[in-house]
């Protein structure tokens, strides 16, 4: 009894939500009312309680956040009474106990942890989908693995579990094409708490200028004793840092290519189908500049070398064919021409389009055109395929062409925008 009376009190004292000093019942909903502390925000403060950030700035009149200043965030969760702390209640005879959800907990994890099934956790909980909040109650079925009535000595008792979140700042040092979009999508933030963290009154950056940015992590701790038989495990959840997207890992394929005499950075890219940027980015290469011998990492699985005897096999008559000028005229004769274009060209970063991708939009090429995009500043060319036209507006203003980022490193563009020409169409029957 005495075991028992010590766990209530602790489970009464534990019953405020984590990084609150109270909570209210706001008609039926809980209402929870959080102290800020230092560096917290809006989007940081509704991550938190895992509730929409507009729901929170709108019910608190867009209140200037400052430490030790009070608002409430409105949940979807029931006010109760009871404690929502401790991940399971008593037992019943009902054939179930609750369970309270907890960061980073989902239908399958909570199935898996007491032998039992999503659609069994789902028909008991009238559930229409998979979706589940912090903090809301669920009923799980016992079973012969999970039944507390098996054997009392198998059942430890169940201490309040604690959810420590810090925040925290850290340095990043800008290196080349990095923005702040970027930036904050890496580290889990946003552009507006960068800029206010280091007082920037632009997006504009510069290569090698440090960066303050914000990161959180949340541990969650269950002080649940050590069992002595097989129970479902205790987990602790630290949240990792978000490593870049491009970079490679070691479960992708990847293999050594040489760098042999006369092979730049251009041609060893375009040999296996990816954009100089990736290429540099992989080898963490600062500058266009290789040398021979050179170990570079490509990232994919190597090509496979055809063999003298396989090209060979079968001879190429297309080629006799095509040069032949008594089997084809010239494209003139059916009304077709060859068009050539000189102008500005700009690439953009959008939603829509692949920056790993050759692809452009044109103001009257058709969709599917292939069209060769020449930049007489580096004399490189490549091919690019539309996919759409685009309207003129304050980024695209006076432009010919407008481009992914790959388009843009193949032809070594050194700003956004930059002369080209183009070429497309057919060409003359040569012999």
């Amino acid at each position: 009894m005495l075991a028992a009376l010590l766990i209530s009190t602790t489970v009464s004292f534990a019953y405020k939500p984590i990084d609150s000093i109270g909570v209210e019942n706001n008609n039926g909903k809980k209402l929870i009312i959080h102290k800020v502390e230092a560096k917290e925000t809006y989007y940081s403060i509704s991550r938190r309680y895992n509730v929409n950030p507009k729901d929170v700035i709108t019910f608190n009149d867009s209140k200037y956040l400052q430490i030790g200043v009070i608002i409430k965030v409105p949940t979807d969760l029931p006010f109760s009474t009871k404690t929502a702390t401790s991940p399971v209640t008593s037992n019943n005879d009902s054939g179930f106990f609750e369970y309270t959800v907890m960061a980073k907990d989902n239908l399958n994890l909570i199935a898996e942890k007491y032998a039992t099934t999503v659609s069994e956790i789902k028909r008991l909980n009238n559930l229409s989908s998979n979706n589940l909040q912090v903090g809301q109650s669920l009923k799980v079925p016992f079973t012969n693995t999970n039944s507390p009535n098996k054997a009392p000595s198998q059942a430890p008792a169940i201490l309040p579990t604690v959810i420590a979140t810090t925040n925290a700042t850290e340095e990043h040092k800008v290196k080349a094409k990095e923005n702040l979009n970027l930036i904050a999508n890496q580290y889990g933030t946003t552009v507006e708490e960068i800029k206010r963290l280091n007082a920037l009154t632009s997006n504009n950056l510069q290569i090698g200028q440090v960066l303050i940015v914000p990161t959180t992590r949340t541990e969650v701790v269950s002080n649940t004793p050590k069992p002595s038989v097989a129970v479902p495990a205790v987990t602790k959840a630290i949240e990792a840092k978000v490593e870049s997207p491009t970079a490679p890992t070691k479960a992708d394929p990847s293999f050594e290519h040489i760098v042999s005499a006369n092979e730049t950075i251009y041609s060893i890219a375009k040999k296996y189908q990816l954009t100089t940027y990736q290429l540099k980015n992989f080898n963490n290469l600062t500058s266009n500049e290789l040398t021979v011998g050179q170990k570079l990492i490509i990232k994919g699985e190597k090509p496979l070398v055809a063999t003298a005897d396989e090209t060979d096999e079968e001879p190429n008559d297309a080629a006799v064919t095509l040069k032949n000028p008594s089997l084809k005229k010239p494209a003139s004769t059916y009304g077709l021409n060859r068009i050539e274009e000189k102008g500005t060209g700009v690439w953009i970063s959008d939603p829509d389009l692949d920056p790993n991708k050759m692809l452009i939009l044109h103001r009257t090429a058709p969709v599917g055109t292939i069209i060769q995009i020449t930049n007489p500043m580096t004399n490189r060319s490549t091919f690019a395929k539309v996919v759409g036209k685009f309207t003129e507006n304050e980024n695209t203003k006076d432009v010919i062409i407008v481009m992914t980022k790959a388009v843009a490193d193949a032809v070594g563009a050194l700003d956004k925008r930059f002369f080209c020409n183009l070429s497309y169409g057919p060409k003359d029957n040569e012999k």
